[in-house]
């Protein structure tokens, strides 16, 4: 049984009549279980009754577009609650602890998420979440109210984080990632993947993916890609030093991962191998590692890498083959990761 759950799931429905994330998730499921002998099931808490009952008949809608080998096998779990505790409860009475289990945690985006909770999650290694995070609400709020200060500490589990009051303004937001990643790690997620995402408006937020394992994220990683762009949401690459806007589109442009890969294959005078590039971009950079071979060889045909052999693969080592001109000064680079 594999399990999706979320800790504050709303209506279902977007004023403007658009799907929520519990409808997305529903007919993601049952257009997987075509296809795949499998079971699957949705737990959704709300807090808000009025929003409990049009979720309930959004489901509803969603479930009547399919087959009864479909609805059979897939089902919506809908709870009136506060996301903490009842929803750990509900995870335990339900079995779903220990099992495949997916967690979206998409709040206000404000220091909500008790880290307290995230050590749960993380103790069982088949568990994975999804965590939003809008830095602002800290850095504009918490340095002068207690209040919101303790919530920011229930939120990274310690103290920490409150390091970013003295941070000059344009380090604030990346300081606060970085710790919030650290808090991630420490509850027991081995590996993170951030997004930066920025709307119409320019209002940035946090999407913090956290796991157990490699395959987990590469996963992750490749649902990203494929995300539409057509709501003018942009993803920004936190590693790449130029902060070049990244469209996700199918074929992406993908010179900020070339010039994050000349960087970090300049730093070893012995050069690298591809599989340390692959895993490299997997676990610091928003690309893929399937992107990595074809873009060492146009760098290699463009007299900037040589390798050995020279046909690249995924036993080759590459090195620089003339001296990179930096873009950035180091101590910027640094600081934006």
């Amino acid at each position: 049984m594999i399990t999706y759950a979320e800790g504050f799931a709303g209506a279902g429905v977007y004023k403007g009549g658009e799907p929520g994330s519990p409808v997305i998730a529903y007919d993601v499921f049952a257009g997987a279980l075509d296809a795949l002998p499998k079971r699957m099931r949705l737990i959704l808490m709300e807090e808000e009754p009025r929003r409990v009952e049009e979720l309930e008949r959004q489901i509803a809608r969603a479930r009547a577009k399919y087959t009864t080998n479909i609805t059979g096998r897939l089902t919506a779990d809908i709870q009136q609650g506060d996301f903490h505790p009842a929803l750990l409860q509900k995870l335990r009475t339900t079995g779903a602890l220990g099992k495949p289990l997916f967690v979206l945690l998409d709040s206000f985006g404000g220091p909500d998420i008790p880290y307290s909770l995230l050590q749960e999650l993380a103790r069982l290694p088949a568990t994975e979440v999804m965590v939003t995070f809008e830095p602002g609400f800290l850095t504009r709020f918490a340095e002068k109210h207690e209040g919101h200060r303790q919530s920011g500490n229930d939120a990274f589990g310690n103290s920490d984080w409150q390091a970013v009051f003295q941070q000059p303004s344009p380090q604030k937001f990346p300081f606060l990632r970085e710790q919030y990643r650290e808090t991630l790690r420490r509850a027991g997620f081995s590996h993170t993947l951030y997004f930066e995402m920025v709307d119409e408006g320019g209002r940035k937020l946090y999407l913090i993916f956290g796991t157990g394992h490699e395959l987990g994220l590469q996963k992750i990683k490749d649902a990203m890609w494929k995300v539409d762009t057509s709501y003018g949401v942009r993803y920004r690459d936190p590693k790449d030093t130029q902060q070049q806007t990244l469209e996700l589109e199918f074929e992406p442009d993908t010179a900020p991962l070339r010039r994050i890969l000349r960087d970090y294959i300049a730093a070893s005078p012995e050069g690298r191998t591809v599989p340390e590039l692959q895993r490299f971009t997997l676990l610091e950079t928003v690309y893929r590692p399937a992107q990595v071979i074809t873009l060492l060889r146009q760098m290699r045909d463009d007299g900037i890498l040589k390798a050995e052999p020279r046909a690249i693969n995924a036993k080759a080592r590459v090195a620089i083959a003339t001296a990179p001109t930096s873009t950035t000064p180091t101590a910027s680079q640094d600081a934006l990761w």
